[in-house]
Parts: structure tokens; sequence; C-alpha cells
């Protein structure tokens, strides 16, 4: 019998890691602080212009407060403010392919050219996913709703954050070692529609659809492309202004600049928000066609 039970205990040993990581995962979405920590090391192509007085005062009143978990995506995990006007983003480094501790490994040749593609893979999808914040920040601030991002870990900030992740627990964060975004917090776009029409405001819901296109254009005009345009999870109102709440897909693209494509994109870009507005809202898609026809006249 001592046999047998020892025989069974691998198989139980299993069986509970496996549990608890499952239990783990989807009741903490894979949060843990150790996941927004990293090894990275100081990259001038991450620092951004000094923050002007007006923008330090509000990013004290926004850092001042406890924030709660809100949601994770493909890049971040997002805590929200106690006032519900700011969100700060961590970054999930945990789950990126193994560029910090593979940086300082040897191995035989063969082995380390194998490393070193999965280094500068890891790597290069980093350093895209920074540097698309960074254009997001310095050209699209409007646009995007960002109020500060913190690519490079120093020691400017002097401060420490509390966070409750999504089980309750309090976690204090100190924000010089670690790198995030502050962005204004948004309802997202079928939410605010959904808001405006059960008021009656068609007027209002006209207005906030003419206002997403014109979001959409003048990132266009400014010569850059949103490769994850999918206005259903990444468009938000803060207010009645709309802005893109992913911010980690921009890309320079003088050719969006042109009237033809632009235009031609706003019919990709809000298909599938077409086709949402046709089920929930359907008195509202004639006025989404009428609004991107006005674009397509100016071509």
């Amino acid at each position: 019998m001592n046999k047998i039970k020892l025989c069974l205990l691998p198989f139980f040993l299993w069986t509970l890691y496996h549990f608890v990581g499952a239990f783990c995962q989807k009741y903490t979405d894979n949060f843990s602080v150790a996941r927004i920590h990293s090894t990275l090391p100081y990259n001038s192509k991450w620092e951004t212009t000094p923050l002007t007085e007006e923008t330090q005062k509000e990013l004290e009143t926004a850092l001042s407060q406890e924030y709660r978990y809100l949601a994770c995506g493909g890049q971040c995990f997002a805590f929200g403010s106690e006032d519900g006007k700011y969100v700060i983003k961590f970054f999930k480094h945990k789950i990126r392919p193994p560029y910090s501790y593979l940086l300082h490994l040897s191995l035989p040749q063969i082995l380390d050219k194998i490393v070193q593609r999965k280094k500068d893979k890891a790597f290069s999808k980093l350093n895209r996913d920074f540097l698309s914040y960074k254009l997001a920040y310095e050209e699209l601030q409007e646009e995007t709703g960002l109020l500060y991002i913190h690519l490079n870990k120093g020691q400017s900030l002097h401060r420490s954050l509390s966070i409750v992740d999504k089980i309750g627990i309090k976690h204090e964060i100190s924000l010089d070692a670690i790198e995030f975004v502050v962005q204004k917090q948004g309802r997202l776009a079928p939410s605010h529609i959904d808001a405006l029409m059960k008021k009656g405001d068609f007027e209002k819901a006209r207005c906030a659809l003419r206002a997403m296109l014109d979001t959409i254009v003048s990132r266009c005009k400014k010569g850059f492309f949103d490769e994850d345009p999918q206005i259903h999870r990444n468009f938000g109102f803060v207010g009645d202004k709309p802005i893109f709440i992913d911010v980690g897909r921009f890309v320079p693209d003088a050719r969006r600049k042109d009237p033809a494509v632009y235009s031609a994109d706003l019919l990709k870009i809000t298909h599938r928000f077409r086709k949402w507005l046709s089920t929930a809202h359907p008195e509202l898609v004639n006025i989404l066609d009428e609004e991107i026809r006005v674009f397509q006249t100016q071509t």
C-alpha cells in the first residue's frame, strides 16, 4: 500500500500544481508584481521630452490615488484610479520571449545562434511596442489621452503607488523601478453609444460617430498607421471626446496622409463596428455610412 501511495504521489503533486496554476490564472489574470518588473537596461530611444508644469500637476493628482485592477490585454495589465479619470498600464514583461535572462547565457555556438535569434526577436517586439507608445505620446497625445509614459527606470519620481489586484490584494509599487504609462480613462465606444441611445440622445450619438471618424482621420493625416484598429475594444470616450485606448501598434506611414488611402481605411476600420451597430442600434448604420461618405467626398 505504501508503495502504491509513493507511486501516486508524483501524479498528485503534478495535478495539484496544475490546479493551483489554473486557479491563479483564472482569478488573477496571471497578474503578479514580478510580472511587471524587468531587467531592461536604459535606452535613450525610449526617453521623452520633459513634462510641462500643467501636465506635472495633473500627473501628481493622478498618482496620488489608489488604483484597482481593471483588465489585461496582450501587452499590459490595466488599473483604474479611485476617481475614475485615469488608467495606469504596467507592461507584461514576463510573458515576453526570454529576452531578460537569455542575455547572460553562455552556450555552444549552434545553440547560441538559436538563442540570439530569440533574443533579437524578443527585443524587436518590445522595442516596437515601446516606440509605439513614445510615438503616440509625442505625436498623438490628443488622440490617445496619454498623460505620461515611463519607459526607462530611473530616480525622478520618488514615489510609490498603491494598487489592488483582481482578488483584492493590495501592493505597493515603486514607480521609479518599473515601466508604465498613465492614460485618461475612457468608456469603450460601444458602451458610450449604448448610453446615449438609452437616453434617447440620437443627435449626440451622431456626433460621437462623427468624432470617432475625425479622430481616425486625424491620426492618418499625421502620417501614422494603427496595426490593430479594433473600434469595439480599442476606442473609447473621455466625456464626449474619443481616444485610442490601445496605442501599442502605431507605426509611421506617410501614405496614410493620402485622402484616398484614409477614406478606404475608414471602411476597413469601421467594418466590425458597423456590424455591431446593425444589431444593437440599426438606426445608426445609415448615419455612420453618411458620415463616412462625407470624408470620401473630400478625396
